[in-house]
């Protein structure tokens, strides 16, 4: 009896020593990427526009190189999106570079929410330009005739709703001065159709927008220009526009080139996701980036080796480490 009992202590003392063993070498260790069991909420935009199919793609192709990963989308909106990712509700999501950097500020919308600073950079894609569009019979050629005006700035709470407000108050136009409808992009292409509305009113847009790819193949359209002067305010004033022009043809009809500006397409998650995780992002991005350009001809408007590019807020670590690895950034 004693050699069995002493027999079953020492089985009992080797069983312990070797959990113990394994423990301290699983903490010890350092995290492999890609080996995080995790879940990838990644917020899109409403049905409609190019986002929703993007961001699908995006997710798609993530969760095929890290099988570890789970995920699914989230159709909110570039505004929306942001306050998504800082209280948690989704890992990463679109913007434009401006509406980030005024979360991050805790300006405009996010007066309300005040300064997000829990939010990072991921991956900056694209630029999206202004396209304002009315018949061209309509007599409007410039945006200080929308004054009173049934228009279409986008879904509310979009990001391009957002950057909407700020090119018409540049004007000295308030939303209290036109007649504003929100809608879906899908939705915008029809009603103007049917004549329920006089213009799109994108402020900031992927190019080619689908609801004016819509409405110019079925009659003739106008495309208003930003003048000079407002553009250089805007530029100035709002940290991340740029100056764009649309070239002559880039809708039928439209034989002329388009003055406005565009607002950078980013992709922003919390600074608190793992290293790992975002490292995974920015990784799948880069390696599936030329793909994207069939999914819309936007993302031929950016390029791989700018994924790095400043967005105004911070980059995450991890994201930031991949592009570095690759030479994008110093």
């Amino acid at each position: 009896m004693k050699g069995e009992k002493k027999m079953a202590k020492k089985r009992l003392f080797l069983i312990l020593t070797s959990v113990f063993a394994v423990v301290a070498l699983t903490l010890a260790a350092p995290v492999s990427k890609g080996a995080l069991a995790y879940e990838i909420i990644w917020a899109t935009a409403p049905v409609g526009g190019v986002w929703q199919a993007l961001g699908t793609a995006m997710l798609h192709d993530l969760l095929k190189s890290n099988p570890k990963y789970k995920g699914s989308t989230l159709p909110l909106g570039g505004t929306a999106n942001v306050v998504a990712v800082s209280k948690g509700k989704a890992t990463c999501g679109f913007s434009f570079s401006s509406t980030a950097w005024e979360a991050w500020e805790g300006i405009e919308y996010f007066k309300k929410t005040g300064e997000l600073r829990n939010i990072s950079g991921l991956a900056t894609l694209f630029p999206e330009p202004t396209q304002i569009a009315v018949w061209a019979d309509s007599g409007i050629t410039k945006v200080m005739q929308l004054k009173g005006k049934r228009i279409t700035p986008g879904p509310k709470g979009s990001a391009i709703d957002g950057v909407t407000r700020q090119v018409l108050r540049a004007y000295g136009i308030s939303y209290d001065d036109v007649k504003i409808q929100y809608m879906s992009f899908r939705e915008a292409g029809q009603q103007m159709l049917d004549h329920h509305i006089d213009a799109i009113v994108y402020g900031a847009m992927a190019y080619p927008a689908p609801p004016i790819i819509n409405i110019s193949s079925q009659g003739k359209i106008r495309l208003i220009p930003l003048s000079q002067d407002i553009i250089d305010k805007l530029v100035k004033e709002y940290k991340a526009f740029e100056p764009y022009t649309l070239p002559s043809g880039s809708y039928p009809g439209v034989d002329y080139p388009v003055k406005g500006i565009a607002a950078s397409v980013v992709v922003v998650g919390s600074k608190d996701i793992h290293n790992d995780v975002a490292y995974d992002i920015a990784k799948s991005l880069a390696e599936n980036f030329v793909n994207y350009s069939k999914i819309t001809k936007a993302m031929a408007l950016g390029k791989r080796e700018e994924l790095g590019k400043p967005m105004g807020v911070p980059f995450h670590p991890g994201a930031l480490q991949y592009y570095k690895e690759c030479g994008w950034v110093k």
